[in-house]
């Protein structure tokens, strides 16, 4: 018993090949899905490149000012603080430098040179600390 009369026709449009809506809208999603977890991952690696970058010249600069403190011949005995300039690679970041005196056991003085530098991303604040011990003058 048949209900409705098939022509060639209708089973040629019926059996065509192709994609259906949905599938389209499925594959889609799918695509959508994959391409926000790449701009996440890539959001994430950018921003720990430019941390990471900050923190390497931060270190950089502490490594370099502590040679040279080490080097000179007086470290007097001080605090002093202070802003990058706009032309350096640090620029917009602040340091503290305090020289003092510390007795590390009865009778032995040295001469403690500390750099702390600080700096702001992405609503974070962040330093770095770095010191030194010398012979005082």
């Amino acid at each position: 018993m048949r209900f409705s009369k098939q022509t060639k026709a209708s089973r040629r449009w019926f059996h065509r090949p192709g994609f259906t809506l949905l599938e389209v809208m499925v594959a889609m999603s799918i695509l959508t899905l994959a391409l926000l977890s790449l701009y996440q991952s890539f959001s994430s690696s950018l921003f720990v490149l430019t941390s990471t970058q900050n923190l390497w010249e931060a270190m950089k600069y502490s490594q370099n000012e502590l040679v040279r403190w080490e080097r000179s011949v007086s470290a007097p005995v001080s605090i002093a603080q202070g802003e990058f300039d706009g032309d350096h690679p640090l620029a917009g970041s602040r340091w503290t430098r305090e020289i003092s005196d510390v007795m590390p056991l009865p009778g032995i003085v040295v001469r403690k040179v500390a750099l702390e530098i600080k700096w702001r991303e992405q609503n974070s604040d962040y330093s770095y600390n770095a010191e030194i011990y010398i012979k005082p003058n």
